[in-house]
């Protein structure tokens, strides 16, 4: 819920007049409470045509005539929110849930504030205030979800995906998620019945396109993939991650040369992508160009100087190239990122 209309009688103007003979009028004052509905149902209006700021003068002109208007806290708290004012914007919401313990809405809208500024338990705690005061609320029971995945509790965003897709069995990015999670916990089926399910209602979906590539690449079908991969580039010709989980689908099944045509159009399209130079690495380690592996591993580690699988590749390729002191540094450098299989390799290198 983001605009609340506030319920109140008709409304009159500031002031109204009666006439009771043709040169006599008698002036009635409006008072404060209608005046601060009429102002409100003002501010409403200014929010919908997002005039932010009038909308934000229009409600503090109404609390200031009837400080117990709860809604019109939330709804400066929203305005607020769109012009990057976001800790005014917590005193609103405060303010509205003090005046409203009920009020889900508000708790909702505070949790995308503390999303948005990274605070994941503080969003967490509010979406499930929401959630228990409204169950159906398909928006929070998504969100949390969401935080429930980044946080890599996928049962639990499995979970709350569903209790939004019942809510709202039309929620295509509920379903798309739902698929990842069971992608993560190695439903590939059920990851698989998710993301088609999610492209029937939004056929223009080029993410979902791209994550059933991923699926079908983890079944090793990899022209299935390919072919998902493909319409997901139709749709976002710019897609670089789509280019690049190709050409990772590519050099799985040995077709070496498509894959490199791939991580090469990724560097066209987004020059600071580490995944596609350490990529580009095994294809060039692949086709014996040591030199210019080592070239895309330094561009990848240069980008993410935490880019453990980035060593571990520089380090195989030092390794053929017989520098033994330099592979042993990328191992043990990969090894403390916690790539395990390096382990293996500087046991063998560095001993």
């Amino acid at each position: 819920m983001l605009l609340l209309a506030f319920a109140c009688p008709k409304l009159f103007a500031q002031t109204d007049t009666i006439k009771l003979a043709e040169a006599d009028t008698v002036k009635i004052e409006m008072p404060d409470e209608q005046q601060a509905e009429k102002i409100y149902n003002n501010g409403i209006d200014l929010l919908e045509r997002k005039n932010y700021n009038e909308a934000i003068a229009a409600f503090t002109k109404a609390i200031s005539l009837k400080p117990e208007i709860e809604k019109a806290y939330y709804n400066r708290g929203l305005a607020l929110l769109e012009t990057n004012k976001s800790n005014e914007a917590l005193q609103d919401l405060a303010k509205s849930i003090e005046l409203n313990a009920q009020a889900d809405y508000s708790y909702a809208l505070r949790a995308r504030v503390y999303m948005n500024n990274n605070e994941k338990e503080k969003a967490l705690a509010d979406l499930t205030k929401t959630i228990e005061l409204n169950p159906k609320n398909a928006e929070a029971c998504y969100s949390r979800g969401v935080i429930n995945f980044q946080n890599k509790d996928y049962a639990l965003a499995i979970a709350d995906y569903t209790k939004a897709i019942e809510a709202n069995p039309d929620h295509a990015y509920a379903l798309n998620d739902r698929g990842s999670a069971k992608l993560e916990s190695n439903d590939l089926d059920g990851a698989i019945e998710d993301y088609e399910k999610a492209l029937t209602i939004n056929k223009s979906m080029a993410f979902a396109y791209n994550n059933l590539g991923s699926a079908y690449r983890k079944k090793k079908d990899y022209a299935t993939a390919v072919l998902y991969y493909d319409k997901a580039i139709v749709l976002k010709a710019d897609y670089y991650i789509a280019y690049n989980n190709r050409g990772a689908t590519k050099l799985e099944n040995l077709d070496i040369d498509g894959a490199a045509a791939d991580f090469n159009k990724v560097v066209e399209l987004k020059k600071d992508y580490a995944f596609a130079y350490n990529n580009r690495s095994s294809v060039q380690y692949k086709k014996k160009n040591y030199e210019a592996a080592i070239n895309d591993c330094n561009t990848a580690i240069g980008l993410n100087p935490c880019y453990g699988e980035a060593y571990l590749n520089r380090g195989i390729v030092k390794e053929m190239l017989k520098d033994f002191k330099g592979a042993c540094e990328d191992f043990t450098k990969a090894a403390s990122l916690g790539i395990d299989v390096a382990k293996k390799y500087k046991a063998v290198v560095c001993e």
